[in-house]
């Protein structure tokens, strides 16, 4: 009895062993499942990135043409897999171009501590907004030319800068034979800083020699509903052309004052206005020839770069998809996040601020819509002037057309 009792016992032990051992291996598939499952379910949670934009307010027409670039990309790039497998998902955050909300926006975005945030400008709200930056970043990525970005900073700038457009403008003017040329700038940021490279460029040989002079320079609040008073000095100047470098309601108030005052000459203004919905709403108000420091994107017929020309197009049909008219305004968004998202593609959408900074200013010869880029010879901007071309707007042909060659040559 005590012989069979004890191997019963034995069989018994067996039988309990077995179970336990089955029970840990079912609990082990059970947390590898779970696990798996929860790595799937991180793998596929989208990549958020921020975009601080002037939806609504005075800049609005910026902020409505950078967000249709940004919703073409983000579904272009999604329908195409994502970012390494994974979603991207653009936060519009409207800023109500209003600098001190701007501000606010950057900051509930830097809790979530980013790699990468979008400001889509004006000026006013990236310089507020780069100011909140730590010594680790995140990049910030202006969609405006006119600020200047320390060289190896965190901060970038979209498209030619101010220096080059103006550079371009005033030589275009000169090789025309221009000579006496007006100035009715803002007293915003954007103003300041084109006087600033006005009056640097017009001491230059290159100008002085050429006997091109400002013969008026006047300024206006851009709050103010009439420029008449200064537009009647300029006048009585006798410019041969006028450079009026603002944006939006305010560059409607100098083209009402040209019609007041009867000054018919050439009008060189900001590329910020190089929107068709800017050149539909001013229709009755155009100067007979207005010009822009435009880019390869309204003739792409002037681009002998097969890796441009090829961008401008897919950028257009992008755009067109969603029934869009592409113009300059969505370009200023286009380029940089179709750069970020490359560089995001290359070392991963969880990189740390200061790789994909390094990643994006380590980038030569890449085609975009604006130019090829090239952060290494252009820092924190990477594309230069010699792809600025000088555009007409052509109301009989409802588009831009090119008067200069790349770089602003005739």
């Amino acid at each position: 009895m005590s012989s069979s009792w004890a191997k019963q016992k034995e069989e018994s032990m067996k039988i309990v062993r077995r179970f336990f051992r089955a029970a840990a291996a079912i609990l082990t598939l059970g947390a590898l499942g779970l696990a798996s499952a929860a790595h799937r379910a991180e793998a596929a949670d989208p990549i958020e990135i921020h975009a601080i934009l002037a939806v609504t307010g005075g800049a609005a027409f910026l902020g409505r043409a950078e967000t249709a670039a940004l919703r073409a990309f983000e579904e272009s790039v999604n329908k195409a897999g994502g970012i390494k497998g994974r979603q991207l998902k653009i936060v519009i955050d409207d800023d109500q171009t209003n600098p001190q909300i701007a501000v606010q926006f950057m900051n509930l975005a830097l809790a979530k501590r980013p790699s990468i945030v979008f400001d889509g400008g004006p000026a006013t709200t990236c310089r507020a907004t780069s100011a909140l930056l730590g010594a680790d970043g995140p990049m910030l990525y202006c969609f405006t030319p006119f600020i200047k970005p320390v060289p190896g900073s965190f901060v970038f700038s979209s498209a030619y800068s101010s220096d080059a457009i103006l550079g371009v403008s005033l030589r275009y003017l000169r090789d025309r034979g221009f000579k006496k040329i007006a100035v009715l700038n803002g007293t915003d940021a954007t103003g300041q800083d084109a006087d600033e490279i006005l009056n640097d460029l017009i001491k230059t040989p290159e100008f002085v020699n050429a006997g091109v002079s400002f013969v008026s320079y006047q300024h206006f609040n851009l709050n103010e509903v009439t420029v008449n008073a200064q537009l009647a000095r300029i006048k009585a100047a006798g410019p041969e052309a006028l450079i009026a470098f603002t944006t939006g309601t305010p560059i409607a108030t100098v083209f009402h004052g040209l019609q007041d005052i009867g000054l018919d000459v050439p009008v060189v203004t900001s590329p910020g206005n190089m929107s068709y919905a800017q050149m539909e709403s001013y229709k009755g108000l155009m100067p007979k020839e207005l010009l822009f420091a435009g880019s390869p994107l309204f003739v792409p017929d002037q681009v002998t770069d097969v890796g441009v020309k090829k961008a401008v197009l897919a950028f257009a049909d992008a755009l067109k998809s969603q029934g869009q008219r592409p113009d300059l305004l969505n370009v200023v968004a286009w380029d940089p996040i179709n750069l970020i998202a490359s560089a995001m593609q290359k070392i991963g959408a969880d990189a740390s601020a200061a790789a994909l900074k390094s990643q994006i200013s380590d980038i030569r010869n890449v085609p975009g819509v604006l130019g090829r880029y090239d952060f290494r010879a252009t820092p924190q901007r990477g594309i230069s002037a010699n792809w600025v071309i000088v555009e007409r707007w052509d109301p009989d042909k409802d588009a831009f057309v090119a008067v200069s060659k790349p770089g602003g040559r005739l």
